[in-house]
């Protein structure tokens, strides 16, 4: 897989981890962080502004040698400004505001799988109860509830998770944010990482740990 598609997978990755509704639309059972640090400062340092940042100097010095075009690169800084918008956004929100932003959001995603016949309505319920219970006794230090494996990257990409994230890029190729062969792109390079460690190389997702 080039460089250029590493950067796409972790722009991708970037966008789910800031995206409760992308996550929440998967996760069946969302776990809770116990970790006594910020959304912005989240263990093991990983930054998610900083690493967008990252993201950013990666794909400028991409379009600066000439290998993407301007308009992917203008369409790629476009959306990862508008990510550190909705993390900023949220960090500014009060403990009880951010609360009910992250149960509306998974309440939405959850009420769409059972208009789209993929689950039922007492499993809806079932899953948005037992959400909101774990949103609820968050005290908003760490990640929210549900994110943190997400922030953490790969570090144990396999089974369900990876499930999940093969999921999440059919839903992405549904609503034309990604293209089929990108989705393969991203399967493969991932897949492959997997195959050779036993679980997937964290090297473009996930530094400083």
């Amino acid at each position: 897989m080039t460089k250029g598609k590493k950067i796409l997978a972790v722009t991708l990755m970037s966008a789910m981890l800031i995206s409760t509704v992308a996550f929440a639309d998967e996760v069946a059972s969302p776990q809770q962080s116990s970790s006594n640090t910020t959304l912005q400062t989240a263990p093991n340092k990983v930054d998610p502004i900083q690493r967008l940042e990252s993201i950013k100097a990666k794909v400028t010095q991409k379009y600066n040698e000439g290998k993407i075009s301007k308009n992917k690169y203008d369409s790629i800084i476009a959306k990862i400004n508008n990510m550190e918008q909705q993390i900023n956004d949220f960090n500014k929100l009060t403990l009880d505001q951010k609360r009910q932003k992250l149960i509306s959001d998974y309440t939405a995603a959850v009420n769409k799988k059972v208009q789209n016949g993929k689950i039922t309505q007492d499993k809806a319920n079932e899953l948005i109860k037992n959400y909101t219970d774990k949103v609820n006794k968050w005290d908003g230090t760490g990640f929210p509830p549900g994110m943190k494996g997400m922030f953490m990257g790969f570090k144990n990409f396999n089974g369900g998770a990876y499930k999940r994230f093969e999921n999440a890029l059919d839903k992405a190729v549904k609503d034309n944010k990604i293209t089929e062969s990108q989705k393969q792109d991203i399967l493969n390079y991932f897949k492959g990482n997997k195959d050779k460690s036993g679980s997937t190389s964290s090297t473009t997702t996930q530094s400083n740990s």
